[in-house]
């Protein structure tokens, strides 16, 4: 499985790297106050995602057959929330605030499987454009390389989604 609490050895030494040599393309992508507003919206974004499929883990018996793929995509969007936040603080040098999951609006409602499914769905479709924008518009290597993770999990996440929902109804 892969280990999603720590971070890659690639990314430790790009993050030192780019923290050493104040690259220059860090430095203006830290002025850019659109850019760290939109991160942020991703990383909260992110947070409710991964509620999502808590929430399709825990409250949909009917998709329980298929916990183990909803809990992969759940233990992605909890990293995808972590490489956010330390993108953020590779621009910035601060440490964000983590979004709480359990906090987002739709906690309390229960959810209809099938609905909920559907809109998980549309959101992570819309969450591959949104990370496809983010990464044509970074010059930094390093940061391109998580988008581009980020990416190609929604996409995946997408198929998975689409699957089980022709699965269950």
């Amino acid at each position: 499985m892969y280990p999603y609490n720590r971070n890659t050895h690639y990314f430790q030494r790009q993050s030192l790297t780019a923290r050493e040599a104040k690259d220059p393309a860090i430095a203006e992508l830290a002025e850019d106050d659109r850019l760290l507003a939109l991160l942020k919206v991703a990383a909260e974004e992110t947070a409710q995602l991964a509620n999502r499929y808590r929430r399709l883990l825990t409250e949909a018996p009917v998709l329980s057959p298929s916990a183990d793929m909803l809990k992969s995509m759940y233990l992605d969007e909890k990293k995808h929330l972590k490489n956010l936040r330390e993108a953020l603080f590779l621009i910035t040098g601060e440490t964000p605030e983590t979004p709480d999951e359990s906090q987002t609006p739709s906690t309390l409602e229960v959810i209809d499987p099938k609905t909920y499914l559907e809109e998980t769905l549309m959101q992570e479709l819309d969450a591959a454009d949104f990370y496809r924008n983010f990464f044509l518009a970074v010059p930094d290597g390093a940061l391109r390389d998580l988008f581009f993770e980020i990416l190609t999990d929604k996409q995946s996440h997408a198929n998975a989604l689409t699957y089980l929902f022709s699965k269950y109804f």
